[in-house]
């Protein structure tokens, strides 16, 4: 996409988002400004296919009888804790103190998507993200 089709329609975002544009100066997102803003989708024809090789021919598995499949996960979660018994001086620092540990939120990753959220609102800027989807749309055209 050209830059002045990718500069317009980044000028009809942000008359969309309510800014004025009166006076405004131009601002031009370049294809190289798309990249660092849009993750990297491979094409199909470049995944990893199980049971051939590059050129397609059938090969044996690499699993032996009896071994163990696991499946990656696509999410990483944790939970963001506060340990309150320690703003009050309870120490904790023997095996049979008592924990003090309140679960404030929970951080979650999504490891094919990039997105990454606390409770559930997503942490990225949403300017970024709109730049992205328009990236994202352009390159579609």
């Amino acid at each position: 996409m050209s830059r002045l089709a990718l500069a317009a329609t980044l000028g009809l975002f942000l008359a969309i988002a309510g800014e004025s544009t009166a006076g405004a100066s131009t601002i031009t997102v370049t294809a190289t400004d798309c990249q660092r803003l849009v993750r990297h989708q491979p094409s199909g024809d470049v995944a990893y296919k199980p049971g051939v090789d590059v050129n397609g021919n059938p090969v044996a598995p690499a699993d032996l009888p009896g071994s163990v499949t696991i499946k990656t996960p696509t999410e990483v979660t944790f939970d963001v804790t506060y340990d309150l018994l320690s703003n009050y001086g309870v120490a904790s620092d023997t095996v049979l103190a008592p924990r003090g540990e309140a679960v404030v939120g929970t951080v979650k990753y999504d490891l094919l998507s990039g997105a990454l959220t606390f409770n559930g609102e997503r942490l990225d800027n949403a300017e970024t993200a709109a730049l992205a989807d328009l990236c994202k749309a352009a390159e579609a055209r």
